[in-house]
């Protein structure tokens, strides 16, 4: 008996060549991309909001590069990387997960990028399942599908992965024996003139018409929230939300919206930076 199966088509993991464009390169990974892809595999760690995920995305779109992502948390198991039977009607046929479905995809497209968000809330027996992956045997075995799924000569595949600072909840340490197989990528908060570029593209892109003072008072808000005295940073994403939000709700009201992700004290802190920085008084 032939088993039976399915995932989803390749084209569902092609990306759009527009992301390659929106892509604000300014942290330099596309130059070390070209020099690491399909070697080792590659975590991205750094905080959140700043790119990590998009620029992998970004790379593939540019190079039509099939990418699968992966979003993983502490509730993931075996079959959900691997994949497993599913009950439907009178079959039973085999669903791929992203792991196998990378290999599938990489036979058939030649290459293929496999995308793990935030890896580390994968628990430390999850973070085995990968080893096999990313070492010199390249391959898994699925017993229960009685099928090794490994590369076809020539076929290439990129494992890269992301996560947050170990201090950020419900994240584990990277199990050793997975760190070896890594290259580790360290990423912080983009500088305040490579920042300003990533604002002043999303500005033109979106038509946001913002003016240069706001996007400075933007700019010195998150730097002041990025010295370790709150415990929430601004990231390049907020400050593309808070552009959009000020461009529909107008400065008071987007400021107010954004002040909702501080508690307490922060918050407080938060409402006296906005008064100093923009001259607004928002309500607590």
């Amino acid at each position: 008996m032939t088993l039976e199966m399915e995932r989803l088509p390749t084209e569902a993991f092609m990306r759009s060549p527009e992301l390659a464009n929106e892509y604000q390169d300014v942290h330099g990974l596309y130059g070390l991309y070209d020099k690491l892809a399909f070697t080792n595999g590659l975590m991205l760690v750094g905080p959140k909001g700043i790119g990590k995920s998009l620029s992998v995305a970004a790379y593939a779109a540019k190079h039509k590069i099939p990418q699968i992502a992966f979003d993983c948390s502490e509730d993931v198991r075996r079959s959900h990387l691997l994949g497993g039977f599913v009950l439907r009607g009178g079959d039973t046929p085999f669903v791929l997960g992203p792991v196998t479905t990378a290999f599938e995809v990489a036979n058939e497209c030649g290459s293929c990028i496999l995308t793990l968000e935030e890896a580390n809330t994968l628990t430390p027996q999850m973070q085995k399942v990968l080893n096999g992956i990313l070492d010199f045997r390249c391959r898994v075995e699925v017993p229960e599908a009685k099928k090794v799924f490994q590369l076809n000569p020539g076929a290439k595949l990129w494992v890269v992965g992301t996560m947050n600072f170990a201090g950020y909840g419900g994240v584990y340490e990277l199990n050793e024996d997975l760190k070896s197989r890594l290259n580790m990528l360290p990423m912080t908060y983009p500088n305040t003139g490579d920042e300003r570029i990533v604002l002043d593209a999303y500005n033109t892109r979106v038509s946001l018409g913002l003016n240069k003072t706001a996007i400075n008072g933007l700019l010195t808000l998150a730097h002041e929230t990025r010295q370790q005295a709150m415990e929430y940073a601004l990231s390049t994403r907020d400050l593309t939300q808070l552009m959009q939000n000020m461009s529909v709700l107008g400065p008071d009201k987007a400021l107010w919206l954004m002040s909702g992700k501080f508690e307490g004290e922060d918050r407080t802190a938060f409402r006296q930076r906005v008064s100093s920085v923009f001259g607004i008084e928002i309500a607590a």
